[in-house]
C-alpha cells in the first residue's frame, strides 16, 4: 500500500446517558477490518450531550469524516441534518448509518439489511414468501421495512403496543407491495404463528439497545430469563401448550419448515433459538445479522469489501473471549472457504468495473449455485470448486465479444480458461481446483454431456438467473425443468421462480 500520512475517521455517535453494546461492537469490528486491509482509518466514538446533535452533524460534514453509526436515541432526530436518504431509511423514519457521498451526507437505515442478507446466505428467496415478526419497536419496522422492499408477499406482525403494530402494518400496504397486517397479542399471552408462515423474526432484542459494559471490558451480556424451567425437557413441548415454545416471547406454531430468527446478540444461541431447532427449524442468531450490517456499513464507509470473517471473530471475542477461543477452531476451513470468495468477488468486480449488468449476474449466479450446492450435501471441496466457478463461469465474456463481436456461450467456453488461470493463480488456488474451475468454465455453456454435481448445479444456477434476465416465457421454463435441471434445491427454485409452484 502506498505510505500516506493522512488517516480518514469513522465515528459512533452515542448518548451521553446510557453505553450501547451495538456502538461498541461495530467500533470493533470496524478497528479489525481496518488492521487487517491495512487502511488508513480509525474509528472513534463521542457521547452527544441532549441538544448536540446538529452540531456533531455539522463536525461530521466539516471536518470530512467517512461516515457515523448512530445511538438509538439519536436516529430519527438526524434525519433533518442529511442531504439524502435511503429507501430504507424514508420509510423507517431512522438512519442508523450515514455516510459522505460526494460531499453529501447519505443516511441509512442497515437493520433490516443485516436480516435480509442472512436470509440470503441461507439460500432463501422472499420472493413469495411469508414473514412474522415478534416485536412491533425500531427493530422490528426496521427488518419489515427491509424485507417488504426486498420483495417478500406477506408479513405479519405481532406484539403487544397495538399502535405501533398497526402503524407499521398500514405502512407496508400503503408504501410497498408487501401484504401486511398485525396480530394483537396481550400480556403473557402466548403468540400463535400463523400456519402459512415460512420465516420467524423475534425482533424484541433488548440486548441491542440496553446499556453495555464499557468498551474495554469484556461485553458479556446475560441472556433473557427464558429458559425451560429445571428438569422439563426442552425436545418435549407442554401438551397444553399446542406445541408452545417456551421463551420471553411465548410462541406456538413453529414448524420444521420454517427459519427462525432472533435478533438477541449474546448468547449467539438463545433459548428460543434452541427451542426453535427442537421443533426441526432451521435458526439464524443476532450476531450473524449483525455482523452483515456491519459488512455493508464498512463498504459504505471505505468502499471496500469488508472481511466478514475477521469481523466476526473479532465480534465473538468482544463478547465472549471464551466461546470465541472454544470455536476458533470449529470453523477455519469454512472462514477460509469464505474469504477466498471474497477475495474472488473483489477481483471480478474490478475486472468488470463499469458493467453492473454482469456484475450482478455472476453474483446472483453464486449466490444461487452456493445455495443448491449446500442444500444438495455437497462435500466441502467440491462446493469450493462449485463457488469458484459460478464467480467466474463467464470471465471470457470480454474476449468472446473484442474477437468476434458476439457473447455467445462457444465463444465464452473457448476463450474462458485462458483468461481465468493468471486470475485464479494469482490468487492462490490449488492446481486441482484451477483444473476443474477450468473444465466447468470451458462446458457451462455445454448441457448434453454434464459430469459431476458441480457442472450440474452450475448450469442449473446460471440458468435460473438467464431466464429472467433473458424474459423467458412460462413454457421456455417448462422445457428448461424437463431436459436440463436435476436436483431437488434446482427445481424447486425453478418453480417457484417462473413456475409459481409452492412449495
Amino acid at each position: 500500500m502506498e505510505k500516506t500520512y493522512r488517516t480518514d475517521l469513522t465515528c459512533f455517535l452515542g448518548d451521553e446517558e446510557k453505553e450501547s453494546v451495538e456502538g461498541t461492537l461495530m467500533g470493533v469490528m470496524m478497528e479489525a477490518g481496518f488492521r487487517a486491509q491495512e487502511l488508513p482509518f480509525r474509528h472513534a466514538a463521542f457521547s452527544i450531550k441532549e441538544g448536540g446533535l446538529k452540531r456533531a452533524m455539522d463536525a461530521v460534514r466539516c471536518l470530512g469524516i467517512r461516515g457515523a453509526y448512530l445511538a438509538p436515541v439519536h436516529r430519527a432526530d438526524v434525519l433533518s441534518c442529511l442531504d439524502e436518504l435511503s429507501a430504507a431509511a424514508r420509510l423507517t423514519g431512522q438512519v442508523n448509518a450515514v455516510f459522505s457521498l460526494d460531499g453529501r451526507l447519505v443516511g441509512e437505515n442497515t437493520g433490516g439489511k443485516g436480516f435480509v442478507t442472512s436470509l440470503m446466505e441461507e439460500g432463501i428467496i422472499l420472493t413469495g414468501k411469508t414473514l412474522t415478526i415478534l416485536g412491533t419497536g425500531d427493530a422490528a419496522r426496521a427488518a419489515a421495512v427491509e424485507a417488504a422492499l426486498s420483495g417478500i408477499s406477506r408479513i405479519y406482525i405481532t406484539g403487544k403496543d397495538e399502535e405501533q403494530g398497526q402503524t407499521l402494518a398500514r405502512l407496508l400496504t400503503e408504501h410497498t407491495r408487501t401484504e401486511a397486517s398485525y396480530i394483537f397479542r396481550a400480556e403473557g399471552e402466548a403468540t400463535r404463528i400463523p400456519e402459512d408462515t415460512d420465516i420467524v423474526l423475534r425482533a424484541e432484542a433488548k440486548q441491542l439497545e440496553e446499556a453495555g459494559p464499557q468498551p474495554e471490558e469484556k461485553l458479556r451480556m446475560e441472556e433473557e430469563q427464558d429458559s425451560p424451567a429445571p428438569g422439563e425437557d426442552q425436545h418435549q413441548l407442554p401438551a397444553e401448550d399446542d406445541g408452545a415454545i417456551k421463551s420471553g416471547t411465548e410462541c406456538s406454531g413453529i414448524r420444521s419448515h420454517m427459519i427462525v430468527c432472533d435478533m438477541a446478540l449474546s448468547p449467539r444461541k438463545t433459548a428460543f433459538l434452541k427451542q426453535a431447532e427442537a421443533c426441526g427449524a432451521k435458526t439464524v442468531g443476532g450476531l450473524e445479522m449483525f455482523v452483515n450490517q456491519a459488512v455493508l456499513t464498512y463498504s459504505l464507509w471505505t468502499e471496500h469489501i469488508a472481511p466478514r470473517d475477521i469481523f466476526y471473530d473479532a465480534a465473538l471475542r468482544a463478547l465472549d473471549p471464551e466461546d470465541g477461543q472454544e470455536d476458533g477452531g470449529a470453523e477455519p476451513a469454512a472462514e477460509t472457504a469464505e474469504a477466498a470468495d471474497r477475495r474472488l468477488i473483489e477481483k471480478m468486480m474490478d475486472y468488470y468495473a463499469g458493467d453492473p449488468k454482469r456484475i450482478q449476474h455472476f453474483l446472483k449466479v453464486y449466490t444461487f449455485a452456493k445455495m443448491i450446492g449446500e442444500e444438495e450435501a455437497l462435500p466441502p471441496e467440491e462446493l469450493f470448486v462449485l463457488r469458484t466457478a459460478a464467480i467466474v463461469h463467464d470471465i471470457g465474456i470480454r474476449v468472446s465479444e473484442e474477437k468476434y463481436g458476439s457473447s455467445a456461450g462457444k465463444y465464452q467456453e473457448k476463450e474462458g480458461p485462458a483468461v481465468a488461470e493468471p486470475l485464479l493463480l494469482s490468487c492462490g488456488y490449488e492446481e486441482e481446483v484451477i483444473d476443474r474451475v477450468l473444465f466447468l468454465i470451458a462446458n457451462h455453456h455445454t448441457y448434453d454431456r454434464i459430469e459431476g454435481a458441480d457442472y450440474q448445479i452450475l448450469v442449473e444456477a446460471d440458468f435460473l438467473v438467464n431466464l429472467y434476465e433473458d424474459g423467458c416465457s412460462r413454457e421456455t421454463a417448462e422445457n428448461v425443468k424437463r431436459n436440463i435441471f436435476r436436483t431437488k434445491a434446482g427445481i424447486r427454485c425453478l418453480e417457484q421462480m417462473y413456475l409459481n409452484i409452492q412449495k
